[in-house]
């Protein structure tokens, strides 16, 4: 029997990352003796249906309340926790959870262990990945659950005082709640209202702590859109009220190191690695440049990123330490890329790796570079390998079950691996035709790239574009669909405006996406329709080029969200790439609710349907795209139909499918020693 809790999920959007977060809490918690209370707080209609979904399939758990107004999370808690406290019986303790966290097995059971060691215990935090001062960063190469794996054997009923919780799941004992009260409303939106909560405790003779044996993943730093203003006016309050007090108590917390031998666990020798920060640094002043120009500001941020070379250390990558980390029994899968930059094909590997932990994979990624773009772009449930050069990645790769090899130039080292017994078989995930890449002036190239192809003993492709490609070649290839995050990509709430609005892909730098093509394309759009608004987004110096039409320039676009918001905001979507491998934008435009035009070779044709689903020219026509866009932009009853098939299209290719398909063809591969 364990007390009785209730946990308290407010949600505010976020679709994508409350999927995952609801599904861990479904199955790692036990619903005995527990109650999962569901604060919908105005979310956007696909969310509130999703949620309004989930409440019928656990409606014997599960409770949904609905809030029309956007109350913020700080209300909202105050809200649920009341009535949790007003209930007739009420539970022992409520569990304060936010919807980007991934709890993990046996996570709540350990925390109410930890909280009924000591009836002065009041609040409980897991260790996580974010999480202030009690943070605890994922050792390279181990996801969050090989994490808590390892945590609940080696700290099994150890805890110790912090000085200040953290609201993103946070435990708190309800008979000490009545006595203080719940969260200040003077803290408005958030920020520091839980850390003035728990001063209220410690000040009171109760113990806030953290329990070592527990860990859990958050996403974390999204929140707010004013971050910096709202913690700076909260802090302010909260220093007027507990500066002293708080500087005492931190002091003493700090002198302690309580957290010195965990992270001693999973210590690291380091090297110096400036590049992440020159890259961050020259982002940050071009950016400034193209801006206000401000010489003083451009000092400032060259001062900056100075002082940050000093202490630009990267943690060692140990095959060691990752293989003693990971769960016994667990299936191993790495995916080898050069650099782990913002590209489509990373993408496509960081969320498929992303669910295949979710499906209980121990599943890696390991490269040469990372970009610190990756984090806020697409999250990783484990810490990426990087490692300093080739000799180094084959020296410390973990051991695997499966290696991908994810572009021609990392087939090679996965074919060492596999050769050197590192693996029990490898594959090649081919995401595009790679020998085009080069002209065909450099047949020497393609015909080294091409080599590469029969290095490993399976290849998986994307399309069947590819699988023709090199079945014509004498390589066999199983497809397996590419997926998207449905969660993220769906038409938004959006108020179509007037004019007409075309958005299109534009990359001036990357081979085959058709650039000149795209920009004579809608040349003579604007010049027949010149009221219709042009958006353009892909690269970073759009302004710099030489178009010779008004256009919006959203640039290069990192946040998912905002792409999304783009999409659903066009009425027509274009994309005058030469080929693609499987052509990822375009069905996320679909996803959103955009009319496409395409271009009709490469993977794009495994979904896309002339004048079913969209409309397809020949590529590098520059005159047949503009007349197909010309033909929606004055056929309205088209568009919606192209748009309505779009939709239905758009919901078989999602990135879950393409998980489950993925371990399926692993599984098969080990048992059978063969593609499937």
């Amino acid at each position: 029997m364990l007390p009785t809790t209730d946990i308290i999920l407010p949600v505010h959007n976020g679709l994508s990352h409350l999927r995952d977060c609801l599904d861990a809490v479904l199955t790692y918690t036990p619903h005995r003796d527990t109650r999962l209370l569901v604060a919908d707080d105005a979310s956007d209609s696909m969310t509130a249906a999703w949620l309004r979904e989930q409440e019928a399939l656990h409606s014997c758990w599960m409770t949904l309340q609905r809030q029309d107004e956007n109350l913020g999370f700080l209300a909202t808690c105050n809200r649920m926790m009341a009535a949790s406290l007003a209930s007739s019986p009420s539970p022992d303790y409520l569990l304060l959870l936010n919807s980007d966290v991934l709890v993990s097995p046996g996570w709540l059971e350990r925390l109410l262990n930890c909280a009924e060691s000591d009836p002065r215990i009041a609040a409980v935090n897991p260790l996580s990945n974010r999480a202030d001062n009690i943070d605890l960063p994922m050792a390279p190469g181990a996801s969050y659950l090989a994490m808590n794996a390892f945590l609940a054997t080696r700290r099994q009923g150890r805890c110790h005082d912090v000085v200040t919780g953290v609201g993103f799941c946070l435990l708190l004992r309800c008979d000490v709640l009545r006595q203080v009260g719940l969260f200040d409303p003077v803290f408005e939106q958030g920020y520091c209202e839980e850390s003035d909560l728990c001063m209220r405790l410690t000040t009171g003779g109760f113990r806030t702590v953290v329990a070592e044996d527990v860990y859990v993943y958050h996403r974390g730093g999204g929140s707010f859109n004013d971050s910096n203003t709202r913690y700076l006016r909260n802090r302010r309050l909260f220093d007027e009220r507990w500066g002293k007090e708080y500087r005492r108590q931190f002091r003493a917390f700090r002198r302690a190191n309580l957290l010195k031998s965990i992270r001693r666990l999973f210590a690291l020798p380091t090297r110096w690695d400036p590049l992440p920060v020159l890259w961050e640094g020259a982002r940050e002043g071009l950016a400034e440049w193209r801006g206000r120009r401000s010489a003083n500001r451009l000092a400032r941020i060259a001062l900056r990123r100075v002082f940050q070379l000093a202490t630009a250390r990267r943690p060692c990558p140990r095959r060691e330490l990752a293989q003693r980390l990971t769960p016994p029994g667990r299936l191993r899968v790495t995916y080898v890329l050069d650099r782990l930059v913002v590209a489509g094909g990373v993408l496509s590997i960081l969320q498929l790796v992303n669910e295949l932990i979710r499906l209980g994979v121990e599943a890696r990624v390991a490269a040469l570079y990372e970009d610190p773009l990756i984090h806020d772009w697409r999250p990783l449930y484990t810490q990426p390998l990087i490692y300093r050069n080739i000799a180094e990645l084959l020296a410390e790769c973990p051991d695997s079950d499966v290696i991908f090899a994810t572009h021609w130039n990392t087939a090679e080292w996965v074919h060492q691996l596999w050769k050197s017994g590192r693996t029990r078989t490898a594959a090649y995930l081919i995401q595009d035709y790679e020998p085009w890449f080069f002209p065909e002036t450099a047949m020497d190239q393609r015909r080294t790239v091409e080599a590469t192809y029969a290095l490993l003993p399976h290849r998986i492709v994307m399309s069947d574009w590819l699988r023709d490609l090199l079945a014509a070649k004498g390589h066999d290839s199983d497809k397996i669909p590419l997926g998207m995050d449905l969660g993220q990509f769906y038409p938004r709430t959006t108020q179509r405006r007037s004019p007409l609005v075309v958005l299109a892909m534009a990359r001036p730098g990357t081979p085959r996406r058709g650039f000149p093509t795209t920009i004579a394309a809608l040349t003579e759009v604007k010049q027949a329709r010149p009221e219709i608004e042009i958006a353009l987004f892909g690269d970073r110096f759009l302004d710099r080029q030489a178009i010779p039409f008004a256009f919006r320039n959203e640039g290069l676009v990192i946040r998912q969200d905002r792409l999304a918001e783009l999409y659903s905001s066009a009425d027509i979507f274009l994309d005058g790439s030469e080929f693609q491998g499987f052509g990822r934008c375009a069905l996320e435009a679909m996803a959103c609710g955009a009319a496409c035009v395409l271009t009709d070779l490469g993977g794009v044709l495994d979904y896309a349907r002339h004048e079913d689903n969209a409309l397809l020219a020949s590529p590098g026509q520059p005159s047949a795209l503009a007349a197909a866009i010309l033909r929606l932009l004055d056929d309205a009853i088209l568009r919606q139909r192209l748009i309505a098939n779009g939709l239905n299209t758009a919901k078989q290719f999602c990135h879950r499918r393409e998980a489950c398909d993925t371990l399926t063809w692993i599984e098969n591969a080990l048992t059978h020693g063969a593609a499937v």
